[in-house]
């Protein structure tokens, strides 16, 4: 399975320039399986995106994919209006959730877009939409099956988990712990799960000092469902609209001092479940935004793999702004780990010989550039 993440916020969008690392639209998911089956977990304003990525991969060709909704809040459906391959009549799309107030899928979906809300109803959309309620259900596409569990939100909320050919993934966001049974199906759905997409909106601070009631969980609670239920990796999700880069860098941070394999979830993030294990894409998030000079200085790159291994590699520096740097490597560092930059300061650029070290972070590497070395691109940013 290959999963890509199109909006990772909660609540509400940020579309902040202190945000534009993680990303600040809100919740949504795509999921390819091997038998090219495609799978849609919520309709947040990150949906808009994926439908562009979508047109301009299909072309003329139809498109087919299973949408699941946690819930009907607007944070998880205000993408549905803005959703370009619906407006297609050579699509076809299959919506499921659970029964809202006694309302079907189809009757909740079209309540926001109908008068005052939108400027047109959902018959202006030509594709093939099909709805189904769902309750403790199980189901089965080709290789792939799927089943949920109900959570702790108001309203109501559903979470996922799909099982494709070995590997299972999980989607539980919108979940707040302390509910006998809720913890006890949450961590039932997770169960052995190679990965587990979870609510990590509030510290637990937040949550003590002000938000109980408001639906949500903590990193710390993540931590203890992926514990508890024995997954391999935790990518933390639903970040607080308050929340910015630095702060979820520094929860991340917080959270893998009791769980190593732990992520934070950014916008263009790609993950892939392959049979050698979990590898997990870098999200083009944060840009250099300052002055970059072109530079050609002698650099020493300290870092780990994907793998675990301990690496040491000599490259040049190729230019450099205030925040970060770009450079060429054959390694491929994890970018979950810090990597230390060690530059090496010569009389001629006008100070005493020796060696400044940074700690730094993997912003971006640029698979599409190539030296006859075979290293990529590597930008960076200084910590």
């Amino acid at each position: 399975m290959k999963v890509r993440f199109w909006g990772v916020r909660g609540s509400t969008p940020t579309p902040f320039r202190e945000n534009l690392r993680y990303g600040g639209n809100t919740s949504c998911v795509e999921v390819r399986t091997p038998d090219n089956e495609l799978f849609i977990f919520d309709c947040g304003t990150g949906l808009r995106q994926l439908g562009k990525s979508l047109v301009e991969e299909f072309g003329h060709r139809s498109i087919h994919a299973f949408i699941f909704l946690s819930h009907y809040h607007w944070d998880h459906i205000h993408g549905i209006p803005f959703f370009e391959p619906l407006y297609n009549p050579e699509n076809y799309f299959f919506f499921h959730s659970f029964p809202s107030h006694a309302q079907s899928v189809q009757a909740a979906l079209e309540e926001q877009m109908s008068d005052p809300y939108f400027p047109v109803n959902m018959e202006a959309m030509a594709a093939h939409r099909h709805f189904y309620n769902l309750c403790n259900d199980a189901l089965s596409y080709g290789a792939s099956t799927l089943r949920t569990a109900q959570l702790n939100h108001p309203q109501g909320s559903l979470g996922y988990r799909l099982e494709c050919n070995g590997h299972t993934l999980v989607y539980a966001t919108d979940n707040e712990p302390g509910e006998p049974d809720c913890d006890r199906r949450v961590r039932d759905l997770a169960e052995g799960a190679d990965v587990l997409i979870y609510d990590a909106q509030y510290t637990p601070l937040e949550y003590v000092n002000s938000k109980k009631g408001w639906g949500h969980s903590t990193w710390r609670e993540a931590v203890n469902v992926a514990k508890d239920a024995g997954v391999k990796n935790l990518v933390l999700f639903h970040h607080d609209p308050d929340h910015n880069d630095p702060f979820i860098d520094s929860i991340v941070h917080e959270a893998s001092r009791y769980f190593p394999n732990v992520t934070a979830a950014g916008e263009g993030m790609e993950l892939s479940l392959l049979p050698t294990g979990i590898h997990i894409g870098r999200f083009p998030g944060e840009r250099r935004l300052d002055s970059r000079h072109p530079v050609n200085l002698p650099l020493v790159v300290y870092g780990r793999t994907r793998e675990g291994l301990h690496f040491e590699e000599h490259t040049t520096l190729e230019n450099i702004s205030l925040k970060g740097g770009y450079f060429m490597l054959k390694h491929d560092p994890d970018p979950r780990d810090e990597i230390n930059v060690q530059l090496r300061i010569s009389p001629e650029m006008g100070g005493p010989l020796g060696e400044v070290a940074l700690k730094s972070r993997v912003v971006r590497l640029d698979e599409s550039v190539e030296d006859e070395l075979d290293r990529k691109g590597v930008a960076v940013t200084f910590q």
